[in-house]
């Protein structure tokens, strides 16, 4: 029999606190990344916990809405706890920014919940840092936020980062050629997505899909990978990818980190809306993408307005396991003794150490259960 008791006691399936040491990691990720969002220009967005569970349907798909956490306000409207933070940010600047000079930059961080680990326990609300330029559909736009990214990176101490990098034109000129649904484009992108090789290969011959898009979904590599695609098709969404690709890997050899990226015909975005490059950034040693985004062309249309966007997050929490030695410096303390019989004094002393930036702690010898008043 559960007691009430019980329930108190008990933390539910993928809840999590963080205390002390870790907070303070975490918070000195937090400042070293928006340091590198605003020397960008980025201004930061503050974003709502919850909101419309249509807007999150409707904006990142009907698969990934399934996973959120709904419930309904006084007057019965369906609401959702944010699985995602783009979708916000897309619908604040078609409604709130169309007067705004372009392009827009803007950055956040906040708290995403999702539905669907509860069984493993693993935490359902992830912290995410990210920044998102809109009203710009040109290359630098796209370089830009793949440069903020790793210098974010490389100022945590991630300097040998690897970059995945993909386009979402590549799955949209294998779905116009293989005639697919909007159902089954889904599919296909949530069977490459998770990396179920198996399964998409048993799905496409389903489709009765000649093995050349099967061998094309698999191609990776650099430069070299992509001309290997681009002499197999003449698809015009698959031919404009790879001019996008390669000019990025173009630019990312002048800059001295070409080095750092791969060309990967399955790297598609998790969620639905991406409409042009995508990436995905690894850490050596470890098999979690510390970040990811893409271009977005599409989002704001949802919302009336025709706006080109590109951006990308971090993932705090996959940053604070990549970072298990980050250095958290932690200022002198000032111990004040309150155990005397002039607390007065000892409280004016512990004034003036704060008015001087110090960090004083106030000790006391004496334990009580019921402290004295």
């Amino acid at each position: 029999m559960t007691t009430m008791t019980d329930t108190w006691f008990k933390l539910p399936a993928g809840v999590t606190y963080v205390l002390g040491p870790e907070v303070r990691r975490r918070r000195t990720i937090e400042r070293i990344v928006f340091e590198t969002f605003h020397g960008w220009s980025y201004e930061e967005i503050l974003l709502p916990v919850y909101d419309a569970h249509a807007l999150f349907v409707q904006s990142t798909g009907s698969h990934p809405a399934e996973a959120t956490y709904c419930f309904t306000d006084v007057e019965g409207e369906l609401l959702a706890l944010r699985p995602d933070l783009t979708s916000l940010v897309a619908r604040t600047v078609a409604t709130r920014c169309r007067d705004w000079p372009r392009p827009i930059r803007l950055c956040y961080g906040g708290e995403v919940f999702r539905n669907t680990h509860a069984a493993r326990r693993v935490a359902s609300a992830t912290w995410q840092l990210g920044a998102e330029l809109f009203g710009n559909d040109r290359l630098e736009a796209d370089v830009e936020v793949l440069l903020v990214a790793l210098e974010a990176l490389e100022r945590l101490g991630l300097e040998k980062v690897h970059v995945s990098l993909g386009h979402a034109g590549i799955l949209a000129g294998v779905a116009e050629e293989l005639g697919l649904s909007a159902g089954q484009r889904e599919t296909l992108r949530q069977l490459i997505d998770r990396r179920q090789y198996d399964a998409l290969e048993t799905w496409l011959r389903e489709q009765s899909a000649p093995a050349l898009w099967r061998d094309l979904l698999s191609v990776h590599g650099q430069s070299a990978a992509l001309h290997h695609l681009r002499v197999q098709t003449r698809n015009d969404h698959i031919l404009a990818a790879l001019d996008d690709l390669e000019h990025v890997f173009d630019v990312a050899a002048a800059l001295g980190i070409a080095d750092r990226l791969t060309f990967d015909a399955g790297a598609v975005g998790r969620l639905g809306y991406y409409t042009g490059m995508t990436f995905h950034i690894y850490v050596p040693g470890s098999g979690l993408a510390v970040g990811s985004g893409g271009r977005y062309d599409a989002l704001t249309r949802l919302f009336g307005v025709d706006e080109p966007a590109v951006g990308f997050q971090l993932s705090l929490d996959h940053l604070i396991r990549v970072l298990p030695t980050l250095s958290v410096p932690m200022p002198r303390t000032t111990a004040l003794d309150a155990d005397g019989d002039d607390l007065t004094a000892a409280f004016q002393y512990a004034r003036q150490c704060r008015r001087a930036g110090e960090r004083v702690e106030i000790r006391t010898l004496r334990h009580s259960n019921s402290p004295e008043r």
